[in-house]
């Protein structure tokens, strides 16, 4: 074959090769509804679907952890505490759609700046909430409750795992993430 045919096949193959690549790198979570992507879906959520997604969750984290009797309590007082943060992060959402956007950039840092808060003090409520479980459990169920319940772990964005998604604080994988459920 003649070099200038191997030239433009090899230069015609990189160009195909190219343009996927760039269609991959533009939308990898599989769609094109913007820069934040799959976070954005998640703030049109319905808050009954929402809610209904944690509890499945929680029933998951449940079952596999397995607790004991004298485990229930502290576990009936961190699903309540998940379930109020699910609550509360919906509201937000559902409020966040009828406000008015900021119109300059500190009304919209000082925005930031207040919800930033607001995460902190879930995040602590959601902290306190595992310590007092987790403290319980013996060492098999801290496993499982370590790798079904990430806060930012293998499977958070830009944590180079497998799970896809954001996570937030308390947040769970989505279901069968890990190839268990």
């Amino acid at each position: 074959m003649k070099t200038w045919m191997k030239n433009s096949l090899a230069a015609a193959l990189i160009a195909t090769i190219g343009m996927g690549a760039g269609g991959a790198v533009a939308a990898p979570w599989g769609d094109c509804d913007g820069p934040r992507g799959a976070m954005h879906r998640t703030h049109r959520m319905d808050p009954a679907a929402m809610s209904e997604h944690m509890t499945q969750r929680l029933a998951t984290l449940q079952t596999a952890l397995s607790l004991k009797p004298e485990q229930v309590l502290a576990w009936e007082q961190f699903k309540s505490v998940m379930q109020d943060k699910a609550r509360r992060m919906s509201e937000h959402m559902q409020a966040m759609r009828t406000q008015e956007r900021p119109k300059t950039a500190l009304e919209r840092m000082e925005r930031m700046e207040s919800h930033a808060k607001e995460r902190l003090v879930s995040m602590q409520d959601v902290r306190k909430a595992t310590e007092a479980l987790y403290g319980g459990l013996d060492a098999t169920q801290k496993k499982t409750f370590d790798e079904r319940f990430p806060m930012s772990g293998p499977r958070g964005m830009g944590r180079g795992g497998k799970g896809g998604g954001r996570m937030g604080p308390g947040m769970m994988p989505p279901a069968g993430a890990d190839g268990t459920n």
